[in-house]
This record gives structure tokens, sequence and C-alpha cells, in this order.
């Protein structure tokens, strides 16, 4: 164990000599933070909106109005599961249409830890309202619509939506960038081979590798989660314990990944474009700068089953304030995360070489 622990320490100060290498683990995602955190997010609009009231009347004619404007995504569901399924971000929002003769006051429930998504739901809702209003009546308007969101957030911003996906987007950064082209470096200069000739055992030396890595990504996502908080005011919920195991099992992922690339890649020039090509499709699709929801639906899908959209959704479900603990929906994506360890530490168990 001392062995162990004088190689990190070896290990930690390296990485932080290494003032590129710092600058991209720790300064890059605080620019990204801040740079994103102040611009808008543009594209096209599309809604899914569930409707939930009676069978029939206002509710049919409510749910019918919407299908027939093209931005809005209509499914007609129960108030509890239309509810769950916002929650969960399957629907973007969710309008409850009451039994009983106008005036109706219909409310809107919105889940406002998908910032993007949540101010598009609520403002095209709204917008629609009046006009579906005169429709149905010819009246003036006998509609109305309250909004509230399901979550614990409180006027969630573009900021809170982004911080829980930087956390993610540092992990396998962390991982991948430090480990993966770190192991294949040192690989290809001999250093791992010379360590066979030590008294060091191999297992000593991997384990120094993981403690490393693990308390530099630690350390760095303390200080983004710090100045998220107390710098840049974002309104998030940092439950210390469900979010660091959140974070230990995020990195565990990223690492096995890391172990898998190293172990099938022979050179550095190999390395880097493999891990390009890995994390560049997932920084920009699973949901860490905007919402998975806004791509097509068979995209979408396939996007569900990668790791960095498990992770993303774990994390941004904790620091939301959706959950306090581990929901079933979070327990789903730790599932997600525990096959990507399984399938990835088995392949980079078979495929690694000292050589």
């Amino acid at each position: 164990m001392r062995a162990v622990l004088t190689l990190t320490r070896a290990l930690i100060r390296t990485t932080v000599r290494n003032r590129q290498g710092f600058f991209w683990t720790l300064f890059f995602p605080i620019v990204i933070m801040l740079v994103f955190g102040l611009i808008g997010n543009g594209g096209g609009l599309q809604v899914n909106l569930a409707v939930a009231g009676p069978a029939g009347g206002t509710a049919a004619q409510v749910a019918a109005a919407f299908t027939a404007i093209p931005i809005f995504k209509v499914t007609r569901m129960d108030r509890a599961a239309a509810l769950q399924a916002v929650r969960a971000g399957r629907e973007d929002a969710l309008l409850v249409v009451p039994a009983g003769p106008a005036p109706l006051a219909m409310h809107l429930y919105y889940n406002d830890a998908n910032y993007i998504a949540a101010q598009e739901a609520v403002a095209a809702v709204q917008a629609s309202v009046s006009a579906l209003d005169l429709r149905l009546s010819g009246r003036p308007p006998s509609l109305t619509i309250a909004a509230s969101p399901v979550s614990h957030s409180v006027q969630a911003t573009l900021l809170d939506f982004l911080v829980p996906g930087i956390v993610a987007l540092m992990i396998m950064q962390n991982a991948l960038f430090s480990v993966g082209a770190g192991l294949t470096r040192w690989k290809e200069q001999g250093i791992l081979r010379r360590f066979l000739a030590t008294p060091l055992q191999p297992v000593q030396f991997l384990g120094a590798v993981v403690l490393n890595n693990l308390i530099i990504s630690l350390a760095t996502l303390a200080i983004v989660i710090w100045m998220a908080v107390d710098v840049l005011h974002a309104r998030v919920v940092v439950p210390a314990g469900p979010l660091l195991a959140i974070a230990v099992l995020g990195i565990a992922v990223f690492l096995a990944i890391a172990f898998m690339i190293a172990g099938l890649s022979h050179s550095q020039e190999a390395t880097i474009p493999i891990i390009n090509f890995v994390t560049f499709p997932m920084m920009f699709l699973c949901g860490i700068f905007f919402p998975v929801t806004t791509l097509p639906a068979a995209l979408a899908r396939i996007v569900g089953f990668l790791p960095l959209t498990y992770l993303a959704n774990a994390v941004r479900g904790l620091m939301s304030g959706q959950a306090a603990g581990f929901t079933p929906a979070i327990t789903g994506d730790i599932i997600g995360l525990l096959a990507w360890l399984v399938v990835c530490g088995a392949i980079g168990a078979r495929t690694w070489r000292w050589e």
C-alpha cells in the first residue's frame, strides 16, 4: 500500500506541474460554463406535450387543437403517469384540463431541471392558449393557464442546466485524455515495460494510476461546483453523498473505457483520434449543453444508451433537486453505467498489454 501511495503522490505532482494539461482539466470547463451560461439557445422548436383530463369534452378538444399545431407532439395520458414522464424527461410539459363548464383554469406542469426545454414549452403553450381559446369558444378568453415546475428548483436558469452537464463532461475528459492517452504514451516510450523490472507490482502501478485520477477528478469537480454555486450563483443542489457515489461510478466507467482504448491502441498517434471519436459525439449529443429531447427521436433513443447520457442524467437529477437520493430514474442510469463498466472493464482486461 505504501508503494501505491508513494507513486500516487508522484503522479499527482506530475499532473499539477503539467500546466497545459491542468488547464484543460480545470480551467477549460470553467470557461465553457461561463460562455454557455451567458448565451441562449437557438434552433427549431419541438415540444412534447402530455394532456390529461376527462375523456371527451374540452380536454379532447384541447388535445386535438394542440395536435394541429406543428411544434407540438401531443400525447393523451392520465395525470399521474404524465407527471412521472415529465419528471423523467420523456415529456417536456403536462397540460391538465379540468372537467366542468367554462371558464376553465388549466394547469401546465414542466420540468425546470431542463431549463431550455422548460422555457420553450411554457412559452409555446402560453402563446397558443389565447388563439386556441378563441377557436374553441368564439368569445373572449374563457381558458386560463398557470404554470408550475415539478422539481424543487426555483427560477432555473441556463447555468443551472449546464453545471451538472459540465460535471459529467469533466469526468469523461479527465479519464480518457489523462489516463487513456497517458498510458499509451508511457507504453510507447517503454516506461511501462521498465516498471516490470522494479519491485513494484503491476497491480500497484495501475492502482496508483486509478487513485491519482480519482483524486484529481474529485478535487477539480469540487472546485468547479464551488465556483458555480458561490461565484456564479447557480441554483443547484449538492447532495454530497449521492453525488459523490455517482461521480465515483462515472470515473470508474470512463477509466474502464480509457484502459480499453489504451489496450487496443499501440501508439499516441492512434489514441488521440480514437478518444476524439469517442468523446466529441457524446459531448454534443448526450445532453451536456442542450437537451436530448431536441434531437430527432431515432437519434435520441440511440443516445439514451451512451455512458455520458446515463451519467449526465443521474448528476442532473440530483443537482436539480428532483431527487434527494436514488430514485427509479437514477437507479436506471446507475444500472446503465454498471453495464458499461462491466463490458468495457472486461474488454480492457483482455486487451491490455504492457508493451
